[in-house]
């Protein structure tokens, strides 16, 4: 509606197009400028109002009449008013929607993977039924014997660290006693 108003009061202030091109200084082309206006004015009649598909008079008058809605805030508040019917999620999604599983997507990353890994170099695939059982037991074992064997490496590290202090302590008491024998004195 506001581009055919629009379009009416522009084909109504128009200038004509003779008036629309600038003017040369230069003589050859002033020439070619006249006579192109001259060709164009004959060839194209202008735009009359009773040839529009709108009345210029019922525009003119809507335009005069007092707006609807004076608009004093910088951000004006416009409403809207819809008549119609709300869609049902039956009309979005279509009947019965609840029947049947959703539509599947797109592929997985699990089924990605198991599309592209071969067989064998999955882990546990050549081991199904009570194997698979037998190597998880197997594989339980061998992590409870190699902590084991960490943890008595710790021990008996500083079980011969506190036999060495032992010892040298020991060595040292004894090397008291030698030299207070050798000095005459009496223990303690």
């Amino acid at each position: 509606m506001v581009a055919i108003v629009l379009l009416a009061i522009l084909a109504q202030s128009a200038p004509p197009p003779s008036a629309a091109r600038p003017q040369s200084s230069d003589p050859k082309t002033a020439d070619t400028n006249t006579t192109d206006t001259k060709k164009t004015d004959t060839a194209e009649p202008a735009l009359k109002a009773e040839d529009l598909p709108v009345s210029i008079e019922r525009i003119q008058r809507a335009l005069a009449a007092p707006q609807a809605i004076e608009l004093k805030e910088q951000h004006p508040v416009f409403r809207l008013e819809i008549f119609g019917k709300k869609p049902t999620i039956e009309d979005v999604l279509g009947e019965k929607f609840w029947i049947g599983p959703a539509p599947y997507g797109g592929m997985t990353h699990q089924e990605f993977m198991n599309m592209v890994t071969p067989q064998l170099a999955q882990p546990y695939a050549g081991f199904t039924g009570k194997y698979l059982i037998a190597e998880t037991a197997l594989t339980f074992a061998e992590q409870w014997a190699l902590k084991e064997a960490i943890r008595k490496f710790r021990d008996s590290k500083e079980d011969r660290e506190r036999e060495a202090a032992r010892k040298e302590v020991l060595d040292a008491l004894a090397a008291l006693e030698k030299a207070r024998r050798e000095a005459g004195l009496t223990d303690k």
